[in-house]
């Protein structure tokens, strides 16, 4: 494939700007506490702007283009349900966990079990979250860009990588947060201007779902093509559910806002923007599909839809608009679950580990496993081992199975034995990822399996141990 210059260019230029505001954000940490949650001073706007950023990932912008594609609009029953039901009841229990005051997840586990053991323990698990959150952006951005540029994808995905690992060692979440207002409103805009060019050029958006189910009935119905059931939608509603309420990134921004009241703002904020930003990526995935079969376009790999629809069917100045518009969406997530795991490595097991050792110590070790994450994850991306949706399947099920009953339970009823809460995160993660790993035998999906196993660990050790009273006392 030829060098697209053009394409780079514009590329660069931006990469450039993003280091240029990370730099910026290096001058303005001055502590460990700027770097992890902004010095608890994130504003309404720039919190709501920054979370609609890190929500959308390579995972909408180029995998769920992608599955609409491949299987239709019965990804969206699944997946888009999913996440705004999570949005929109995270609302309502945001204000317990701000009022809390911690900084990360493990905090808020340790605080609800009386177990300080528990923090690296549920660490280690978010971890894994956050690597499988890596490799997917990363495969995203990379195979968008080397589709536009020319550029071969081992040694863009290497380039990526080096970019965002930079702005985020520089300065924490104060990069993370500016650069995500920045690439949140691009492409917000960006996604908009793309699905009106192409309602325009393909007659509006009733022929644009005209032809999406002329080119197979299948396209439009409830359920695609025969890929999902009534039984594997639930279980996926429950999946990506789940992971708004697990997500590290979330409980270190809501904890990063200088307020409950600031809190509730930014969720309900965001969960507007985010609901109709969910409806525009949806047809923009049918108006794609349409777009490539009228060019006599066929694709093995899904993940390429969207960036080929860029080089192969729209006009170069339209292109460079959804390119910026789509590196937006990938590099806001991908830092902020850089820096979420940066905080967790440094906070979380290191801090549980040494004990009380000084901030600056804390700061270079989230600035050190901020580096090793990004190397880690750059170098699996270089030959992903799946899809970019089956990997976020895979960490929805991990996040959901391992926290959603445990964690939100226990806030809610205090009395719980922190050992039991403990088992059952673990019992839930290892039930869900492994009937996964099977391959979901019996045609029940993992996270029912998980979060069931979590229910029934917390009934069971409920009964053979009975209340908690240290822990219902720390909860007065």
């Amino acid at each position: 494939m030829a060098v697209n210059p053009f394409y780079l260019g514009t590329f660069a230029l931006y990469l450039l700007v993003v280091l240029a505001i990370g730099a910026w954000g290096y001058t303005r940490t001055s502590d460990v506490d700027d770097f992890w949650v902004y010095g608890r001073d994130l504003g309404p706007w720039l919190a709501t702007w920054s979370y609609v950023a890190n929500f959308v990932s390579a995972v909408a912008v180029v995998g769920f283009i992608g599955s609409i594609y491949d299987v239709g609009y019965a990804v969206m029953a699944g997946i888009s349900f999913g996440l705004m039901l999570g949005i929109s009841t995270l609302y309502f229990v945001v204000g317990r966990v701000r009022e809390l005051n911690h900084v990360t997840l493990p905090d808020l586990i340790a605080d609800l079990t009386g177990r300080q053991w528990s923090r690296p323990v549920s660490a280690v698990i978010l971890l894994g979250n956050a690597w499988l959150y890596l490799i997917m952006q990363l495969v995203g951005a990379s195979l968008l860009v080397t589709t536009i540029t020319g550029v071969p994808y081992e040694y863009m995905v290497w380039v990526i990588g080096f970019v965002f690992i930079a702005y985020t060692v520089m300065g924490g979440l104060v990069s993370v947060a500016w650069t995500d207002l920045l690439q949140g409103t691009l492409m917000y805009a960006m996604c908009i201007v793309a699905l009106a060019f192409l309602a325009f050029d393909l007659g509006g958006i009733t022929s644009i779902n005209t032809q999406f189910a002329a080119m197979d009935a299948a396209n439009t119905a409830p359920l695609g093509r025969g890929v999902y059931t009534v039984i594997g939608i639930l279980g996926s509603i429950v999946a990506f559910f789940g992971t708004v309420f697990t997500s590290q990134s979330n409980i270190i921004r809501i904890n990063a806002t200088r307020d409950i009241r600031t809190a509730k703002f930014h969720l309900a904020a965001a969960g507007v923007l985010l609901g109709i930003f969910e409806v525009i990526l949806v047809l923009l995935g049918g108006a794609t599909s349409v777009a490539l079969e009228n060019a006599g376009i066929t694709l093995q790999n899904v993940d390429k839809a969207f960036p080929v629809l860029i080089t192969q069917y729209l006009p170069t100045e339209v292109g460079v608009v959804i390119i910026l518009a789509t590196m937006s969406a990938i590099l806001s997530t991908t830092d902020t679950r850089l820096h979420a795991a940066g905080v967790t490595t440094a906070r979380d097991i290191y801090g549980y580990f040494a004990g009380d050792v000084a901030d600056e110590k804390k700061l270079r070790v989230s600035r050190y496993a901020t580096v090793f994450f990004g190397v880690a994850a750059t170098a699996i991306a270089v030959n992903p081992p799946g899809t970019i949706i089956s990997l976020y399947e895979f960490r929805a099920i991990l996040l959901t199975s391992a926290f959603l009953i445990p964690v939100y339970l226990g806030l809610y009823w205090r009395g719980l034995d922190g050992r039991v809460i403990i088992a059952s995160m673990v019992l839930g993660t290892s039930l869900g990822v492994g009937w996964r790993l099977l391959g979901g035998p019996l045609g029940v999906p993992p996270t029912f399996l998980g979060v069931g196993g979590a229910v029934l660990t917390l009934a069971a050790g409920h009964l053979l141990v009975g209340t908690d009273t240290a822990s219902a006392t720390r909860a007065e």
